[in-house]
């Protein structure tokens, strides 16, 4: 989840699948309760258990966990106590090794990494993985990566989609079996053409949703759904660009509608497609409401990116503006991803910002980001029109950098949050109820 990423900022969590690199999944949008306001458990950030910084990390019913480039914690997601705690593999020579790419989403109850040599805490060729198995903290089965175009990649993008390890690596795609055996390699020539490399990936509805870069043209990528059970393609198109979109800047938002984003600096659009993958709406980064917040947050390979996505409708917030000389504010928008056409803009604080967290029946949740005037707080966003209530109090200050920093994950009724920040006031992982 990832999303993903492409990954809208949060989930429903774990192997009920998602809409976006985070999103809620169309099953899980059912109208929430009221949050207490109470932090429910944290743990201690990445820096005291493993490391400096999280890169990621999944939540299930049962779990919740955090992966850093040393290792992976698993805490129970109802008590915050610690399931269990996984180093980074050794290397097949049994050299030391840091993770260097998380998969999105789980799914059989494994997880994906990606790890590769200490380099000096950097990883220069990270093409080592391992199947993780959630219930126990072991490695299921591991193996080394075959080159794709030869330049090495310093991360890795993985997903686990019906029973097989989808891989990314090197501009390459590759299948596995979860005991680690490969299953299928992506001929990308015959897929898509000569000189073209995968640039995304992420889990769509029982296929794996890949994106296609061409070396050649800046202006256009490829969209393909490619079976899990043998790498075949089953269905793909070209998508232009709009001509301030550059083609290694595009990345999936969503795969349940499927969504592009892509940015460089203000000058951006997110792309929505219907289901033979053409264009249905292009809502440009800056317009007549501003410059909507396309910046993505990662240490990984799949960027944060803080929209939500629906069937119909996209949320984003608007980039920050200053209001003093410590204070911003921003707006949180809706769009349909039919028309491109903006529905409603709603401020949740003249000097707060806020990003939005996921759908909840007949609204969008989101979450202030916090100030020590204004603790981090959870809306209710009506969908129709934008009406903002307040659905319970204000978090604890040590909980500021939590939204803009965290792949949250909704439920229904509490927020799980990752960290990825190397910040220590953010715990590595944490329940919100």
């Amino acid at each position: 989840m990832i999303g993903a990423a492409g990954y809208a900022i949060f989930s429903a969590g774990g192997d009920g699948g998602t809409t976006a690199r985070g999103g809620l999944s169309e099953g899980a949008q059912r109208k929430s309760g009221h949050l207490k306001g109470k932090v429910l458990w944290q743990s201690r950030h990445a820096s005291q258990d493993l490391s400096s910084y999280s890169l990621g990390g999944w939540h299930t019913t049962d779990l919740t966990v955090a992966v850093a480039p040393q290792g992976l914690v698993a805490y129970d997601s109802r008590t915050g106590r610690q399931r269990w705690q996984m180093s980074s593999p050794p290397l097949p020579g049994g050299d030391p090794s840091l993770i260097c790419g998380v998969s999105t989403e789980t799914g059989g109850n494994v997880g994906v990494i990606g790890f590769g040599p200490d380099d000096g805490d950097t990883v220069t060729k990270c093409k080592e993985f391992a199947l993780i198995d959630l219930a126990t903290g072991r490695a299921r089965g591991q193996g080394t990566l075959p080159s794709g175009i030869g330049l090495g990649s310093k991360t890795m993008s993985a997903e686990v989609i019906d029973g097989t390890a989808v891989i990314e690596y090197d501009g390459g795609l590759t299948g596995f079996d979860l005991s680690g055996h490969q299953r299928w390699r992506l001929d990308v020539k015959a897929a898509v053409g000569d000189r073209h490399v995968v640039s995304d990936l992420l889990p769509g509805a029982g296929a794996a949703m890949v994106l296609f870069d061409g070396l050649d043209s800046d202006d256009t990528v490829t969209v393909a759904q490619v079976s899990p059970r043998d790498g075949t393609v089953a269905k793909k198109a070209p998508v232009a660009l709009p001509s301030d979109v550059r083609s290694a800047n595009v990345q999936f938002l969503s795969t349940r509608p499927v969504v592009l984003s892509g940015s460089s600096g203000d000058h951006g659009a997110f792309i929505s497609l219907d289901d033979a993958f053409r264009v249905k709406a292009t809502i440009a980064q800056t317009g007549t409401w501003g410059t909507l917040d396309m910046s993505g947050y990662s240490h990984a390979g799949h960027d944060l990116i803080h929209a939500a996505v629906s069937s119909d409708t996209l949320v984003v917030g608007t980039s920050a503006e200053t209001v003093s000389s410590t204070r911003e504010t921003n707006k949180i928008m809706a769009f349909d991803l039919a028309t491109g056409r903006q529905r409603w803009a709603t401020s949740l604080g003249p000097e707060v910002t806020s990003v939005p967290v996921a759908f909840d029946g007949d609204a969008v949740l989101a979450m202030i980001n916090g100030t020590y005037e204004n603790p981090p707080q959870v809306f209710r966003l009506a969908i129709t029109d934008g009406k903002a209530t307040p659905i319970g109090p204000a978090y604890s200050q040590d909980f500021i950098l939590a939204p803009e920093t965290s792949r949250m994950y909704w439920d229904g009724s509490r927020i799980f949050g990752v960290s990825l920040s190397a910040k220590t006031e953010t715990p590595s992982a944490y329940a919100l109820g």
